[in-house]
């Protein structure tokens, strides 16, 4: 037996040598494994949070272009404002430009005259002033003055407010 120890003996040596280390190789990157999965598995939940995040902004930011499109879109019209008299005036709400076709009472009971020409556009804050003997309804034509080919909208405004 010792003499097939020392013809083999340098072959057993490199074999538990290359043993060893192929075992201690195995470990190391064993380890290395869990540590760079637990990293990747970090990622991935900041990674899916930071998608929640996202998800939420854009949710919100929907819902604020929703309601900032409703605000842009609405009628721009003021209720009527007594001024004295029977003189009264609706004004030019919003941000968007607005195009007037005509202000008339909704039948021809009431006296009516308007002081402002129509048909024209209207800025925001601009007035269409008009002289009625009732404060009652009266019956306005409209559409956005950046949409030409928007068909005319109607509105009515009912009621009155007191400067």
């Amino acid at each position: 037996m010792i003499d097939w120890f020392s013809e083999h003996g340098v072959e057993l040596a490199g074999f538990v040598f290359t043993l060893v280390v192929t075992v201690v190789g195995w470990a190391i990157e064993h380890r290395s494994s869990k540590e760079q999965n637990k990293e990747r598995e970090d990622d991935i939940r900041f990674l899916r949070e930071q998608l929640d995040s996202l998800r939420r902004q854009a949710t919100t930011l929907e819902e604020q272009t929703a309601m900032q499109r409703a605000d842009h879109d609405k009628p721009p019209f003021s209720d009527a404002e007594w001024i004295c008299g029977s003189l009264r005036r609706i004004r030019i709400e919003g941000s968007r430009d607005v195009h007037v076709e005509s202000v008339t009472p909704p039948t021809d009971t009431y006296m009516f005259h308007l002081n402002t020409h129509l048909p024209d556009d209207f800025a925001p804050s601009e007035t269409i002033e008009y002289v009625i003997s009732d404060p009652g309804p009266v019956e306005l034509f409209w559409r956005w003055a950046d949409e030409p080919n928007m068909s005319l909208r109607r509105l009515r405004r009912v009621s009155y407010k007191p400067v």
